[in-house]
């Protein structure tokens, strides 16, 4: 009975409207990061010096929660949970504001209630997991580069006491990095080695399930071929402010238009780990060592570049907290 009113509040979360009194607003423009340095996802004031305590509006640590005291019931090594939380990759803003979806490189991904930093639920995909999205019936998809698959769980049939066995439906996505629910046409869109590929969800209770419907790739313009296309080795995938799709990869920054099925060439950065918009103003992580930064990069804005800075940090993606209308 306990295990049947636990997961009847995850639906509740998700098939309802987030409670207007548990939205966060601090009357501010604000940064979600992902810190690997320190373990820990965070929310800074991004009108002030990074390098001062006030900036800090918010952190959470989940390696250091209660809740993930307990084994990993499918880690290979016998991990505890605690230990697959130590390398924090993507973040997404969701619920009006209210939770934070978190993505850990080490295996894991999970939902947090921003209030009281509770967690709701967390699944453990394994190998890479760089980027998770949460569905219109509250399930969510994790994309696995390291794996080379997209699993979709059923977070109705989590059990807190077995954290590791949520029933999944898996399959293949190359080099997956990215997923991004797509609420106007109520399909998946996803990123991997070959470019985007657009998905069918099936919202089955006993066995939610993904189709794939087509791939789009990026055409080489370098090459005698005429119909060759980019290995794209990704990273983000993500909207933009005007209901289309950011894709960063290896050689380059392009924008795909989910009507047409078209891509943009947008800027000739590699290999950026994350990229978001607000108010047209554009917010990126350029990797200064290997995959990480200390400071995010404002192409347009160095004074931004410079005040949002944390020394030392290993800052790998970052969002600006605000609803994101392309999804939810």
């Amino acid at each position: 009975m306990k295990h049947d009113l636990f997961c009847a509040g995850i639906a509740a979360i998700a098939l309802s409207a987030a409670d207007p009194a548990l939205a966060n607003d601090w009357n501010t423009v604000c940064v979600v990061v992902g810190n690997q340095r320190t373990s820990e996802w965070a929310i800074y004031d991004y009108n002030k010096d990074w390098r001062t305590p006030e900036a800090k509006l918010w952190s959470f640590n989940p390696k250091l929660d209660p809740v993930m005291q307990q084994p990993c019931l499918n880690d290979p090594g016998n991990r505890m949970c605690h230990e697959l939380w130590l390398a924090p990759s993507d973040v997404k803003v969701v619920l009006n504001k209210t939770h934070l979806l978190c993505v850990d490189s080490l295996g894991g991904v999970l939902l947090v209630r921003i209030k009281d930093k509770k967690i709701i639920w967390h699944v453990y995909p394994r190998s890479n997991p760089h980027s998770a999205e949460l569905l219109p019936d509250g399930n969510v998809v994790t994309a696995s580069s390291e794996g080379h698959y997209l699993k979709l769980y059923n977070i109705k049939k989590f059990d807190p006491a077995k954290p590791g066995l949520t029933p999944f439906f898996q399959t293949l996505e190359p080099e997956a990095h990215g997923v991004v629910w797509d609420k106007k046409r109520q399909c998946l869109w996803s990123s991997g080695a070959y470019g985007i590929t657009k998905w069918k969800y099936i919202s089955d209770p006993e066995n939610p399930r993904l189709e794939r419907i087509a791939t789009y790739g990026i055409k080489l313009k370098d090459t005698i071929f005429r119909d060759a296309y980019e290995v794209l080795k990704c990273h983000d995938l993500y909207p933009t402010h005007d209901g289309k799709l950011f894709i960063t990869y290896n050689r380059g920054i392009s924008i795909f238009d989910p009507e047409t099925c078209r891509f943009t060439h947008y800027s000739d950065l590699k290999a950026i780990k994350s990229v978001d918009s607000a108010n047209g103003k554009i917010m990126m992580q350029k990797p200064q060592e290997r995959w990480w930064a200390e400071s995010l990069y404002f192409p347009d804005d160095p004074a931004s570049s410079e005040r949002c800075f944390i020394p030392n940090a290993k800052i790998y993606k970052a969002r600006y907290f605000q609803d994101n209308k392309f999804s939810y």
